[in-house]
């Protein structure tokens, strides 16, 4: 009897496995696609008919699998692993895939598989022998080649955020390991800070999701009465701008900005934190920029004057809080966002989205593209604690300390303060001199998508200058000084007006003006708001009162449907929640809004269907009463987020018709009322 033939190289087979893998790891299937297969490998089948292999290194071999039994090896290695406990698997080396494929059988879509194999030879030689598209398309598989890629694994993970989320394993495939070698515990490191990362994000977004959309609707005055952003796209194309932040490092060379000449040849973005310490030194920026949460950022624009900002605009997210807004006394400019437009319907206003921004100091360099300014040059962007400091001297957040400093307790020590208090998530990494620094998780999260941005706008030919002459080392950026950078792109002989209004930026705004943008010109007016807004808002108000009386409904129904068993009575209460669930979906707004509020149910239920999915072979009936529980609770939760946007709404409209805005939540004492949040005249 003979035996199956080793399997040869197939073209056709290696093209499906690299559409297969190319769905989420795009440049790993092009980098395998541009390799030669490894010469030095024996293939052959083993006895349970799985492929395995030896490598022939320095005179001698080494098995990549069992010899005999290679597919129930994997599979061993996939069933210790606990599945419930993780919504990420991280596993150390490919192989020859076996056990990859035992646990991707096992996740499918509930579960974030991610494979490091740095060897693209040995991939390219496996994956053009072993068909594994199928599995590979049922899974969400991502495969790293580089130990040290933050920017590229935090790409390669978009979109996974709330599998990510729900935990992270590790398991080593212990053939791979002295192959791998030190990558194995670099990976380790770089997973586990994107990991980091993507959880901080997660856990933040969910927190904030009240607050965020409380100030859209305090803000709807402002949305519907200032200017947009739009007309502004490419008017500095191809010339230089200055984002300043407000790291401890800007006292570094910040005044290298008040220089003759700087501002008419560099467009400076500052962050809000820094605006009255760059005034007081006689800098003035082109743009401001805010998209803080907190009521307290209003105190970084107390006793300005619309003297003192006259050529300086205000450029936020609508979701910063509306204290901000209306305690700026110059020039306001708005970006689009979806949930008002959602909202207001045909009374939306027209205007550009820009990318949201993680912090303040992403939206500034958003803007910066969005300007087409190339280079960025970046200063005060430590993302650490550089000299041990949180805050550069000066910000406006020392002004707010103030009433608390005395002879004992000193700005020094309220830095450091601040800095302990995060102990629990304090990390050592590597500073732009090559030196030792202290993050945190948060800043660590701003970082791993601040590098992805500058990778992906490497990728598009252009440049991100790292001038901070401090902090964290930065992926994708090119480390000088800003006093060469500003030699470089503004100041040295040839170089022409950039920052202000030159031919081109004038030319570019009379074209975006010709397509129907607005004047860039005028001032935002006195916060107010014609009738069929305000009508706009209760309806959709009413609507969510509707929703929630509904899905009250849809959950007694459920309630009902989880303790019957007669099949006909099941389908009766189910035929029911579905008609409720197909009503309360036309509501439009009123139901995009909610799903909005109720992203931690959305979690949950996540969760739920993961627990489902996972659990094996159930019995109908066992099937039925898990999903129905799920969904109850899901209807629910569906309720109260409804009947909360209600309330939201309800002030909003009032606000709209002239009452006071709220700007913060309610204390412990105030929860009990009807608002969400302590109303104030701003």
């Amino acid at each position: 009897m003979s035996l199956p033939e080793t399997p040869a190289p197939s073209r056709a087979v290696l093209e499906r496995n690299l559409e297969a893998i190319g769905r989420l790891s795009p440049d790993t299937a092009a980098g395998i696609a541009a390799t030669a297969p490894r010469a030095d490998l024996d293939f052959e089948l083993a006895p349970d008919g799985g492929l395995t292999a030896k490598v022939r290194e320095l005179g001698r071999s080494r098995s990549l699998a069992s010899a005999k039994r290679p597919v129930s090896e994997g599979e061993r290695l996939a069933e210790g692993v606990d599945l419930d406990a993780c919504g990420a698997v991280v596993v150390m080396g490919f192989g020859l895939g076996h056990h990859v494929r035992a646990l991707a059988e096992r996740l499918r879509e509930f579960g974030a598989l991610i494979v490091f194999e740095p060897d693209l030879g040995l991939l390219r030689a496996v994956l053009e022998r072993v068909d594994c598209s199928e599995w590979i398309l049922k899974a969400r598989l991502v495969i790293a080649t580089d130990p040290d890629d933050h920017a590229g694994l935090a790409s390669k993970l978009s979109g996974l955020d709330a599998l990510i989320a729900l935990g992270l394993t590790i398991v080593e495939h212990p053939p791979s390991l002295p192959r791998l070698g030190p990558a194995a515990t670099a990976f380790g490191q770089t997973v586990t800070g994107v990991v980091r990362s993507v959880r901080t994000t997660v856990t933040t977004t969910l927190v904030q999701v009240e607050p965020t959309l409380r100030n859209l609707l305090m803000n709807l005055d402002h949305y519907t009465g200032c200017e947009g952003i739009g007309e502004l796209a490419g008017t500095k194309a191809g010339t230089p701008a200055v984002v300043v932040s407000a790291g401890p490092s800007l006292r570094r060379n910040l005044d290298l900005l008040a220089e003759p000449g700087v501002r008419d040849r560099v467009t400076i973005i500052a962050v809000q934190t820094v605006l009255k310490p760059m005034l007081e030194r006689g800098i003035k920026p082109h743009y401001v920029v805010a998209l803080d949460h907190h009521e307290i950022s209003r105190r970084f624009y107390e006793g300005l004057t619309p003297e003192a900002v006259e050529g300086v605009t205000l450029v936020v997210e609508p979701k910063a809080n509306p204290a901000i807004l209306d305690a700026f006394p110059g020039e306001i400019r708005v970006a689009k966002d979806d949930r008002l437009d959602m909202l207001l319907g045909e009374h939306a206003p027209e205007r550009a989205p820009i990318r949201p921004g993680a912090t303040v100091a992403h939206l500034a360099y958003y803007f910066a593209r969005h300007l087409g300014c190339d280079p960025v040059i970046l200063i005060g962007q430590d993302l650490g604690f550089t000299d041990g400091q949180y805050y550069a001297a000066g910000a406006a957040i020392h002004e707010v300390w103030a009433a608390e400093l005395n002879e004992f307790r000193t700005l020094e020590m309220l830095e450091w303060e601040r800095i302990a208090r995060a102990k629990s998530v304090l990390h050592r990494t590597t500073d732009v001199y090559g030196r030792s620094i202290f993050t945190d998780d948060q800043m660590h999260s701003y970082l791993v998508q601040f590098q992805a941005d500058f990778l992906e706008d490497m990728r598009r030919g252009l440049r991100v200058i790292d001038a901070t002459e401090g902090g964290v080392k930065k992926q994708h950026t090119e480390t000088m000084t800003l006093q060469a950078a500003l030699q470089a792109w503004a100041l040295g002989a040839g170089r022409g007006a950039q920052g202000g209004e030159n031919e081109a930026s004038s030319e570019a705004l009379k074209s975006n003006a010709a397509e129907g943008r607005s004047d860039p010109s005028a001032q935002h007016p006195a916060p107010s708001a014609p009738s069929q807004i305000i009508d706009r808002v209760r309806r959709v108000q009413r609507d969510a009162r509707t929703l929630s009386t509904r899905s009250r409904e849809a959950a007694r129904l459920l309630a009902k449907a989880k303790d019957e068993t007669e099949p006909r009575k099941i389908n009766e209460l189910v035929h029911k929640v579905h008609a409720i669930r197909e009503e309360v979906e036309k509501l439009g707004p009123a139901f995009d809004l909610t799903m909005y509020i109720a992203q931690t149910a959305a979690l949950n239920r996540l969760k739920a269907d993961r627990k489902i999915g996972l659990a094996g072979e159930l019995t109908e009936m066992e099937e039925h009463r898990l999903r129905t529980e799920r969904d109850m609770k899901n209807v629910s939760w569906i309720a109260e987020a409804a009947e909360h946007l209600s309330i939201m709404l309800h002030d909003a409209a009032d606000c709209l018709a002239g009452g006071p805005k709220i700007t913060r939540d309610a204390s412990p004492r105030e929860k009990g009322k009807k608002s969400g949040g302590i109303r104030s005249r701003v």
